[in-house]
């Protein structure tokens, strides 16, 4: 194993230890732990006391939280300039296109630059979405790379247009309930309909929930923790991360029966179907009980593992040296 797969594995490591750290930041609401980028309090550490210049006062605990969260994420940061520094003087075990390792260090600055507006703007739900949205794709980027240096699965058998086509979807499909998870976490909108499920508000479907106003793009400059969005308009983003929840779990499992035939990927689509069981129970088990902690981070970790299955299968079908059909 050469020392570019070796940083590979370690930095897929550190992405999905920021991935989960960030979600447990967000949940605990330690995103404002800190009130100002990169230090806490204008310290690489979080201090013991801080001056009267900082209006938001020192809660210990969620500073360490944030602060972790940050030390993991430029850890990460600096393995993967590793990873472009070795692509781009071709010390890898296969070839490896300096395109992908390029994207990945660019799309790690982005990152790096969405966690500081944050900050900044004060936890506005469309930045920590796109934040949460950007760790998942930088794992997936890392994990495609590690892909690449391993030997490419022979399916011996052709794999249809079609199929090709409808895996393609099913992960469009999931990215968008990604988005649609991260929607409804920034905007404190999980619990909006109570601890009802299906129903929401003891109603299969309330009459006063603000569809219109559930997607806006809030203005910039306000403090967005804990919420500022009226629960009718909350309860409407419950609803729609419910619904597209529906509409990936069928569409999984149809991709499943799609690839039946397929007797090599079997594994793969087995594993899949694990991952989407335990991601429906996480969230059900979120809404019944309040969100519990350790099931809301784990709903976060299952979508992304959700998401690294369907990757997995998509590196080997289209990595698939014989011709569709």
């Amino acid at each position: 194993m050469t020392m570019y797969t070796k940083t590979l594995n370690l930095s897929l490591i550190l992405a999905l230890i920021v991935v989960v750290l960030g979600a447990y930041t967000r949940l605990a609401d330690a995103g404002l732990g800190c009130p100002d980028w990169p230090g806490c309090y204008g310290q690489l550490l979080v201090p013991d006391v801080v001056s009267d210049e900082y209006e938001k006062p020192l809660d210990t605990a969620k500073a360490w939280k944030e602060m972790v969260h940050r030390y993991a994420a430029s850890t990460l940061g600096l393995s993967i300039i590793v990873i472009f520094l070795f692509a781009a003087f071709r010390k890898t075990e296969r070839s490896q296109s300096i395109k992908l390792p390029a994207l990945l260090l660019l799309l790690v600055g982005f990152q790096g630059a969405l966690g500081m507006w944050t900050v900044t703007e004060q936890v506005h739900p469309g930045i920590v979405t796109m934040h949460l949205l950007g760790g998942f794709s930088t794992t997936i980027l890392v994990f495609w790379l590690l892909l690449n240096q391993r030997t490419p699965m022979q399916l011996n058998q052709h794999v249809l247009k079609r199929h090709k086509i409808m895996l393609v979807s099913v992960v469009a499909l999931l990215v968008f309930q990604i988005f649609l998870g991260g929607w409804t976490s920034t905007n404190y909108a999980a619990l909006s309909c109570g601890e009802y499920f299906p129903t929401c508000l003891d109603q299969i479907w309330p009459d006063d929930m603000d569809f219109k106003n559930a997607y806006f793009w809030g203005p910039l400059g306000i403090d967005y923790e804990f919420g500022v969005l009226e629960n009718q308009t909350r309860s409407a983003i419950q609803m729609v991360h419910r619904i597209g929840a529906l509409v990936v779990t069928v569409a999984i499992i149809a991709l499943t029966f799609s690839f039946k035939n397929y007797t090599i990927l079997k594994n793969n689509l087995f594993l899949m179907l694990i991952l989407l069981a335990a991601q429906v129970a996480l969230g059900i088990i979120n809404v019944v009980m309040s969100l519990p902690m350790f099931a809301a981070v784990m709903h976060n970790a299952v979508a992304l593992g959700l998401l690294l299955s369907l990757t997995s299968l998509a590196h080997k079908v289209f990595n698939n040296p014989m011709t569709a059909q």
